[in-house]
C-alpha cells in the first residue's frame, strides 16, 4: 500500500524435526541457522532468556527428557514442535540491527 504508514510484522514460526534427523539434530540446525554470524554482526546481535544460547538445542534435548521421565509423556514424531523462532520484519532502514535484536528481546520476555 503505498502512502501508508511503515509497519513491522512478527511472525511465530514453530520447526518440527526435520524428515531424516534426530531430534538433536533438528534442533541444532535450527539453532546453527538463527545463529548465523552473518547474519549475526559475528555474534554479536545474539541474546538469550532463560539459557544460553551457546547450548539452547542440549537444553531443549533435557527438557524434553525431564518432561518424559516426569510424566512419562513425549509428542508423536510428526506432531512434535521443537521450538519457535520469532521473525521480526521491518521496512528497510527504519530501525538498526541493534534495535531489532532490543525489540525481540521485549518480545520473548515474559511481562
Amino acid at each position: 500500500m503505498k502512502g501508508g504508514l511503515p509497519t513491522a510484522t512478527t511472525y511465530f514460526k514453530k520447526h518440527k524435526i526435520s524428515k531424516g534427523e534426530t531430534v538433536a539434530q533438528s534442533l541444532k540446525e535450527r539453532f546453527d541457522y538463527g545463529q548465523n554470524p552473518d547474519k549475526t554482526q559475528g555474534g554479536e546481535l545474539i541474546s538469550s532468556y532463560g539459557c544460553d544460547h551457546m547450548t539452547a538445542d542440549a537444553e531443549c534435548l533435557l527438557s524434553k527428557a525431564k518432561y518424559k521421565a516426569a510424566t512419562g509423556r513425549e509428542q508423536r514424531r510428526d506432531a512434535d514442535v521443537l521450538c519457535y523462532q520469532i521473525r521480526q520484519s521491518f521496512k528497510p532502514g527504519e530501525i538498526t540491527p541493534e534495535e531489532a535484536n532490543r525489540i525481540g528481546y521485549e518480545t520473548d520476555r515474559p511481562h
